[in-house]
């Protein structure tokens, strides 16, 4: 399955200088997407980063410094951002994604980054593979190396809720709290021993958390305990968002969509008319429309 090229080996060869202008890039494959202001900004393959001003139904290419596959971007506002990838990739803007520079310093290509978050213009992390987790405190000038689990499992996703408690979600059922701002870390105990690919806080104390094969599971105290849900079909879902009217929608393989109306207590499967495609992320544009990314690259959906 393509999506799961995000988690494969780093590729060997040396690193690209610059990503080129590709007319399809929108419809290529793209792994993540954020709001950076009024903007959409999504990245991807062969280091493609691409900005929307319109709720995601027009795509501008922005060059960045390698062809790397791409695979998390997160803002702290609308103009600071960072984008994470394969070869050790981490890339910065300080325009709101039209101009991007290295913050890695290129000799970490065995690393795979499969995920970023920064809190403010200052402090975040980026996650990914075989337990690589880094933090920064100055906007990325400098990143050290934590270790917040003895077990060197893929962190897939980093999440932050509402009250500042941080969520790391990985393999082998993992999922991390942390009540400082990352620098303690706690195992929650949930009861599936599969690969979580995220944990959505819904709100200061509820959790939703998805994975392999369609399962999901709820947290009404963050993390503390956890009650699984069934998702109707065994599908992997890789991505979730909660909408501004409180509808929950987590999105994945074969364009498979699950939708819940009752703060995750339970979910629907839906699948768009003509939509086939793999979701690897989903937002909510401002216009209330879906946008996602995944194998077919960015599109919009409208839900019903």
């Amino acid at each position: 399955m393509i999506l799961l090229l995000a988690f494969s080996a780093a590729l060997t060869t040396a690193r690209a200088e610059t990503s080129e202008l590709a007319p399809l890039a929108s419809r290529a494959l793209l792994l993540d997407i954020a709001h950076a202001g009024d903007q959409l900004v999504a990245v991807g393959d062969h280091g493609h980063v691409l900005l929307s001003a319109d709720n995601g139904r027009t795509w501008t290419q922005s060059l960045t410094p390698t062809r790397a596959l791409l695979t998390g971007v997160a803002f702290a506002d609308a103009q600071h951002g960072w984008a994470v990838g394969h070869d050790g990739v981490i890339l910065a803007t300080t325009d709101g994604g039209k101009t991007w520079t290295h913050q890695d310093d290129g000799r970490n290509l065995d690393t795979i980054f499969l995920d970023v978050l920064f809190l403010d213009a200052r402090h975040g992390f980026a996650v990914g593979a075989y337990g690589k987790f880094l933090a920064t405190a100055d906007g990325g000038k400098t990143w050290t190396p934590h270790k917040p689990s003895a077990d060197e499992v893929h962190y897939n996703r980093i999440t932050a809720g509402p009250g500042g408690e941080l969520y790391l979600a990985g393999e082998c059922g993992l999922v991390l709290v942390s009540t400082d701002s990352g620098q303690t870390w706690t195992r929650s105990e949930v009861p599936y021993e599969g690969s979580l690919f995220g944990v959505l806080p819904l709100d200061d104390t509820t959790l939703v958390a998805y994975g392999l094969r369609g399962h999901i599971l709820r947290s009404p105290d963050r993390g503390a305990t956890w009650q699984p849900l069934n998702s109707e079909l065994p599908v992997l879902i890789m991505a979730g968002c909660k909408l501004k009217n409180g509808t929950v929608v987590l999105a994945g393989q074969g364009g498979n969509f699950f939708v819940s109306r009752d703060a995750g207590r339970t979910f629907q499967s839906w699948q768009p008319a003509g939509f086939g495609t793999s979701v690897a992320d989903l937002t909510q544009a401002a216009d209330g429309a879906l946008v996602t990314v995944g194998e077919a690259g960015a599109l919009r959906v409208q839900l019903p």
